[in-house]
């Protein structure tokens, strides 16, 4: 196998005195993993692109017997220099790589959330002031864009639409919203307003450049973080690697 792309480096460690292993994510193979045989020393072949949030044109071949993936040289595309610079903004870019990690397997069609990496790390190249539910945002969005899509329109028992339900709540073992008079004790629910649901809603079909500008309630956006962490983590300890919920 030989393959020539653009991957964002995620991480790279030294597994000899010279060489390195280097994770990354590939927007048509998903996370995957190559060795860069001399990329300590190599200025020529890996010249300044062999660190974590780098974007980098990666020239990729099989190993022996096709049980690894050989780095044969590298160009830096984009560094995000001033991303780097601000330990918050680091802090972010880092936690959310953590995130693409869990749900993005080897293998997974990664073509989606890789547009959606790249627009999120630029804009927080271009903007000094990035908000701290930012990662939030990007979690939900990630999350929605890559199979794990919650049904937001209507309750999921009588069909009520979410604009006439006054209390719903998020059924986070199905993905799916329920109105009062439909929700029965077992029902494994949190109580939400219809405002965070709407606000999750045009998450979904928003990009990182607008939340930039957005000014959301806490109230808010407390309630989009317990929808997201429970039902992203529901499904991720439910279901196997590479199996995403319907």
């Amino acid at each position: 196998m030989y393959f020539s792309e653009k991957v964002l480096v995620i991480r790279t460690g030294r597994f000899k005195e010279y060489d390195l292993w280097v994770r990354f994510l590939s927007p048509s193979r998903g996370i995957l993993t190559g060795f860069a045989f001399g990329g300590c020393r190599s200025r020529k072949r890996f010249s300044g692109c062999l660190d974590a949030l780098n974007l980098v044109l990666f020239k990729v071949s099989s190993g022996k017997g096709n049980r690894y993936l050989v780095l044969e040289e590298g160009s830096l595309i984009h560094g995000y220099p001033e991303l780097k610079k601000d330990s918050s903004r680091l802090g972010m870019a880092i936690n959310s790589l953590r995130f693409v990690q869990q749900i993005c397997p080897e293998g997974d069609d990664s073509s989606g959330i890789y547009s959606l990496l790249l627009d999120y790390l630029e804009t927080m190249e271009t903007n000094s002031g990035i908000p701290s539910f930012f990662p939030l945002l990007f979690r939900a969005r990630a999350a929605f864009s890559h199979g794990y899509q919650p049904s937001l329109d209507a309750c999921c028992r009588c069909r009520a639409p979410l604009h006439g339900i006054a209390q719903p709540g998020f059924l986070f073992t199905e993905g799916k919203i329920i109105c009062g008079e439909c929700r029965q004790n077992n029902d494994r629910v949190i109580k939400t307003y219809p405002e965070s649901l709407i606000f999750l809603k045009t998450l979904n079909t928003s990009s990182p450049g607008q939340w930039a500008r957005w000014t959301p309630d806490s109230t808010v956006l407390q309630d989009c973080f317990q929808i997201v962490e429970s039902f992203v983590q529901f499904h991720l300890e439910s279901n196997p690697p590479g199996e995403k919920y319907q």
